[in-house]
């Protein structure tokens, strides 16, 4: 099948310089958080941390982010974007050098709540940034390139994260000095991600008002923040999804890496093929389509007996449920005026947010109680919900292309 827009997104060398400079740091962090997503939960049970803590630490960065959120993305339209991005680099390289140092319990909730600053910082802002660089005929492109050309880079970090069981096997080194290696990585990541945005040219200098509510946009994000439903079930099952591979079936970071990292490359590849797909079934059913179809796979995973039959289930829940992200995002960034963007996608992170940060406590409890399957069905409920009062909300919206 020839998709046009295959070409337009592999063709990196014709964005803009900030365009690529944005993006290759959007990269580097997304190579940190491939192995992060895979090692931390498990790492934590291997140096003495239960279920119900390990979710405490796994939610606590969503929940600091969350409460910061709607004022640092106030703060980035008045004082535009870039600066906060760098902050947010800032306080996440202090957290990974924590890491590094030690996982005693009170220095790795010291490092949480940095990372939850460092969160609240980009969350909003970057995707402002990102979309000042865009006009409205090629932001799904750049939007999903930027979601394509991370998701490969997330996959290597997954691969990378594999290889602690063999370095303490070589090296004959106990699991906290196996795993220092990937924490290293992930500090000279966070040094050349900042360093790129350094180099980042911004336009918009900022708005006179400080806002807390959006004044033109507020309906939408009304209507986009009451979606924080996903959020609760993303949290309760997916940021453990490799912690109950590791109990379900007994499988180590090594054969967990690869998985995850096959899921990354298909939902990247799957990304590249989402403006194509939107502009046959246009923004919304695309997104309602590709998240319905992912949350019957999703709910038939815990009934698979093998680890191979589950990891390729997860592997096409992960690509349907997540291969329409950029489409959301250039939807979103589409309706709300430029001078809120940043307020706008704080408010709406908020409310995803908030309920994702209980989602690791709720479903490390379930796991803590042998609950193991449990989470799967209560994030399918959310889920559904969810996907239906998007397309209710939205199904009649247009968005205007040049």
């Amino acid at each position: 099948m020839n998709i046009p827009v295959f070409r337009d997104i592999i063709s990196f060398k014709k964005f803009s310089r900030d365009v690529k400079l944005l993006i290759l740091s959007s990269l580097v962090l997304s190579f940190n958080m491939g192995f992060m997503y895979v090692d931390f939960p498990v790492y934590l049970s291997q140096v003495g941390y239960n279920a119900y803590i390990i979710g405490i630490i796994l939610s606590l960065p969503t929940l600091v982010g969350a409460l910061l959120m709607i004022p640092m993305g106030s703060l980035s339209d008045r004082y535009a974007r870039k600066k906060f991005i760098l902050i947010s680099r800032a306080f996440s390289l202090i957290g990974g050098i924590i890491y590094f140092f030690t996982y005693q319990f009170y220095m790795i909730i010291i490092a949480g709540i940095l990372q939850g600053i460092a969160f609240a910082n980009v969350s909003s802002s970057y995707n402002a940034l990102l979309a000042e660089k865009t006009d409205a005929g090629n932001r799904n492109v750049i939007f999903a390139s930027n979601s394509f050309i991370s998701g490969i880079f997330m996959a290597v970090g997954m691969i990378i994260g594999g290889l602690p069981p063999y370095i303490e096997e070589i090296y004959h080194l106990n699991i906290f000095n196996s795993y220092r290696y990937l924490f290293l990585m992930g500090i000279l990541g966070y040094i050349i991600s900042t360093v790129l945005i350094f180099y980042v040219h911004e336009d918009y200098k900022g708005s006179k008002k400080v806002r807390l509510v959006p004044e033109k946009s507020k309906k939408i994000i009304i209507k986009l923040s009451v979606l924080g439903l996903i959020g609760l079930g993303a949290g309760v099952i997916v940021r453990l999804f490799p912690y109950w591979f590791y109990l379900k079936y007994g499988i180590n970071v090594n054969v967990l890496g690869p998985i995850f990292a096959i899921s990354q490359i298909v939902t990247a590849f799957a990304t590249m093929a989402s403006p194509w797909i939107a502009t046959k079934m246009g923004e919304i059913k695309t997104i309602v389509f590709t998240e319905a179809a992912s949350v019957i796979i999703l709910i038939t995973m815990p009934l698979l007996p093998f680890y191979y039959l589950a990891g390729l289930f997860l592997i096409t829940r992960n690509a349907l449920m997540n291969m329409s992200g950029p489409i959301m995002t250039s939807f979103t960034m589409s309706i709300i005026p430029p001078e809120e963007r940043a307020l706008g996608s704080a408010i709406i992170q908020f409310f995803d947010a908030i309920p994702r940060s209980f989602g690791p406590a709720l479903g490390g409890y379930f796991i803590y109680l042998g609950y193991l399957d449990l989470p799967f069905y209560f994030t399918g409920l959310l889920y559904s919900i969810s996907i239906i009062m998007f397309y209710l909300f939205f199904k009649n919206v247009k968005i205007k292309r040049s």
